[in-house]
């Protein structure tokens, strides 16, 4: 059980109701993950009345807003160093360990209708740092958004009602629906796609992320 459950029981058996602050219902929230996030789901967490919770947010959309917000602060995001190839590179994996340690943020922050501000003051600084090194602003606001969507697009596939989905087990199912019709695909582009769907699936997201920041590459010049 995670610690703002302890906290509940613990408060329980001391013959007191439970307490809940702000951080204590992020903790539960991204416990619960985002799949499942309800009001009543983190009240029963917490043994509290989920009525408690909205002293504090607005409703499901707004707590969403604010546990998707703790996420992305308790990464550790990169700052430029060695240009901005590599810095581009590091920013999409601190975006893969954020998605990979909350499975359901994807679908999430597709179809949230709240904004996250945390994400949005990265997305700023990310282009700042963009500027600095010569980019465009146009040019930088599009590798921005394209970079978070080559993640995003990643962790999309997985089933948005089951806790336990993986990427391991996202990558089985590619597998599975792409078998049946290999052999529509010319001999020679079929190896390639087996490799893309047999392989980890970060191996086939860092061929794309090579061949997307060739690209911005080229449009520099």
């Amino acid at each position: 059980m995670g610690r703002s459950g302890g906290v509940a029981k613990a408060a329980a058996r001391m013959g007191r109701p439970p307490v809940a602050d702000r951080e204590t219902i992020l903790r539960a929230a991204l416990e619960i993950g985002f799949s499942k996030l309800t009001m009543s789901a983190v009240g029963e967490r917490l043994g509290i009345s989920h009525s408690t919770l909205y002293r504090y947010f607005a409703n499901r959309d707004d707590l969403a807003a604010a546990t998707v917000d703790h996420a992305v602060e308790a990464i550790d995001w990169p700052v430029p160093v060695n240009g901005w190839r590599e810095f581009l590179m590091e920013m999409a994996r601190a975006h893969w360990r954020l998605h990979a340690a909350h499975l359901g943020l994807a679908r999430e922050i597709t179809t949230l209708r709240i904004t996250s501000p945390a994400l949005v003051r990265r997305d700023n600084e990310t282009g700042l740092h963009l500027l600095g090194f010569g980019f465009a602003p146009a040019d930088a606001m599009l590798v921005v958004d394209m970079l978070a969507e080559l993640v995003v697009q990643e962790f999309l596939a997985l089933p948005a009602e089951d806790g336990s989905a993986s990427l391991e087990a996202a990558q089985r199912r590619r597998r599975e629906l792409v078998d049946p019709w290999l052999d529509l695909y010319d001999a020679r582009l079929r190896p390639v796609l087996v490799e893309a769907v047999s392989g980890p699936a970060t191996s086939w997201f860092d061929r794309k992320l090579a061949l997307f920041l060739d690209g911005v590459a080229a449009r520099l010049g």
